[in-house]
């Protein structure tokens, strides 16, 4: 296979309805200097036999790497993938998900030209998937941050207070996708997904915000997410259940973030920053539960806290402490 200029990593896990879809949407870039890199997280369905069928197509552009055991998780595929990747840009692209024609050229020319470490999309087209087939005159112009949209290209303040106060206002909408990633960037910060069930790709996004000396917004519309069904359940029979999921992924979170900021300078002369991450991330969290926390009494929710907390975290009085006030508040608004 000849270098390529991109890397796009696929983690895929039981997608064989939607990953020829992805993988055509790829084919048709208008930019074709590029290496596809799919890595199967131990598939059940038939996700690879759909991708193999598209091998011959990509005339050696296109790898499969089947792990051994699965993760769980999509970051942990995702990392396999960056440590196989050869381009001097990388992609993540969901495997239920599509690229715009225009998508590569338009993130090549403008990281060229930048010399971005990372380049960010404000907004994607959303898909809203019922099971009917997919139709392009039915995307949606979705933006899930808040503040003013650019309208050109445009540099990312380097005043890092102000970028984590931004963070902390939803400035920032954080999954890895709809971003454009410089690989000799992520190498050099030991940047990668952390082993986490849910919401490693927060914790990935902020540290390439952190780390990022040429962070770019761009205008341009590059992605195509596929919204489908939520699976969560909101019976309380269940209720703990899923607030406990919940917690796990809140304490885990917060003691990653907590490592990784101990570790840094800015972090320790600015403790007003550090806090702003652990909100945000708390926060957010506490955004996803909402739906649960409407089936729940206010005692029932200070009890499933206190004892997920007293039962599985260690050292989190600050936390724990926090939870309940979040908690206290979030439950007066519903």
């Amino acid at each position: 296979m000849n270098s390529s200029i991109i890397s796009i990593v696929v983690a895929m896990y039981n997608t064989e309805k939607y990953i020829r879809q992805c993988l055509i949407s790829v084919l048709s870039q208008k930019f074709q200097n590029f290496e596809v890199i799919v890595v199967d997280d131990c598939s059940k369905d038939n996700s690879v036999a759909e991708v193999e069928k598209l091998i011959e197509h990509f005339d050696g552009r296109l790898k499969i790497i089947r792990r051994e055991k699965n993760s769980g998780c999509a970051g942990i595929p995702r990392n396999d993938g960056i440590k196989i990747s050869s381009g001097k840009y990388i992609l993540f692209l969901d495997s239920d998900d599509m690229l715009l024609p225009t998508t590569l050229k338009n993130y090549f020319e403008i990281a060229e030209k930048t010399q971005a470490d990372v380049l960010h999309t404000e907004k994607v087209f959303v898909f809203h998937d019922d099971g009917r087939e997919f139709k392009r005159d039915e995307l949606v112009l979705a933006a899930n941050e808040s503040g003013d949209f650019v309208e050109e290209v445009e540099f990312e303040t380097n005043d890092m207070k102000e970028r984590i106060k931004r963070y902390n206002q939803k400035y920032f909408f954080w999954p890895p996708w709809g971003k454009f990633f410089r690989r000799d960037f992520l190498l050099k910060n030991k940047i990668e997904f952390p082993s986490m069930k849910m919401s490693e790709d927060m914790i990935f996004c902020f540290k390439c915000l952190f780390f990022a000396k040429k962070y770019v917004r761009i205008p341009q519309v590059a992605y195509i997410y596929r919204e489908r069904k939520s699976g969560l359940m909101r019976t309380n029979s269940n209720a703990e259940n899923e607030m406990n999921k919940w917690l796990k992924v809140i304490v885990e979170g917060v003691n990653i973030l907590d490592e990784f900021m101990s570790a840094q300078k800015f972090f320790n002369k600015n403790l007003d920053s550090r806090y702003l991450v652990i909100d945000f991330f708390v926060k957010q969290h506490f955004e996803f539960l909402k739906n649960l926390l409407g089936s729940l009494k206010k005692h029932e929710i200070e009890y499933f806290v206190y004892r997920y907390l007293m039962k599985e975290s260690r050292n989190s009085a600050a936390l724990m402490s926090y939870l309940f006030a979040e908690m206290s508040i979030d439950s007066k608004k519903i």
